[in-house]
């Protein structure tokens, strides 16, 4: 699925037979905002800058590129692990044996499937600390505005993760498991929903006010 085209990937996706969903969707969201970052980065290392500025630069750029190598990864894993649970729900239930069986294949297929979305959860908090880092660099012009742009993707693939995770552990009868999931889920979204939001709200004070906002700014925003 990787190598497929976007044209031939949106075909598949609005196909009720297709594999893919909404939680590949949400990483190729993921995909973009990275591959955004990337952009923004290069872009910047093409300027006269000082060493330390240009190594900073070039960080970004590596770090961005294996981010979207693993949302692109994470794409085709979300795409198939729903599949054992769809098998699991076919399996007889006729007897007790068989609904025990049943229902086990159904919790360890639901604990599989509840990964992808809780990887691109980990992922895109990278991803917000990579605009973090491209927020100290005081980037000047209209290509901020691809970075706000780059921040709402990835705010969007965090809530939308965040999401297919509770999809999941919905359907599980492992109170247990299920708490420690959603625990894990809530805690990534907590730690990246506020810097997302800080980040975005200071490159938007960038594109109305052509200035990066102080902090006694940022403060009463």
């Amino acid at each position: 699925m990787t190598e497929q085209s976007i044209a031939e990937y949106l075909k598949e996706l609005q196909s009720k037979d297709g594999l893919p969903g909404g939680g590949s969707a949400t990483a190729l969201i993921g995909a973009m905002s990275a591959a955004l970052i990337h952009m923004v980065s290069e872009i910047q290392s093409n300027k006269k800058l000082e060493s330390e500025f240009k190594e900073r630069v070039q960080t970004i750029l590596m770090e961005a590129a294996e981010v979207q190598a693993y949302f692109e990864q994470l794409k085709d894993e979300d795409a198939h692990a729903f599949e054992p649970v769809s098998k699991a729900y076919a399996m007889p239930k006729e007897t007790e044996e068989q609904k025990s069986e049943r229902q086990q294949a159904i919790e360890t297929g639901l604990h599989s499937a509840v990964q992808p979305p809780l990887k691109m959860m980990k992922t895109t908090l990278k991803l917000i600390e990579l605009y973090e880092k491209l927020s100290t660099l005081s980037i000047r012009g209209s290509i901020v505005n691809d970075i706000s742009v780059g921040v709402l993707f990835a705010r969007t693939a965090l809530q939308s993760s965040h999401l297919n995770v509770l999809v999941n552990t919905n359907f599980m009868k492992d109170e247990t498991t299920k708490k420690e999931l959603e625990g894990l889920s809530n805690a990534y979204l907590v730690q990246g929903e506020g810097k997302a939001d800080q980040l975005y709200a200071d490159s938007k004070y960038y594109l109305v006010h052509k200035k990066w906002p102080s902090v006694e700014t940022r403060s009463v925003q």
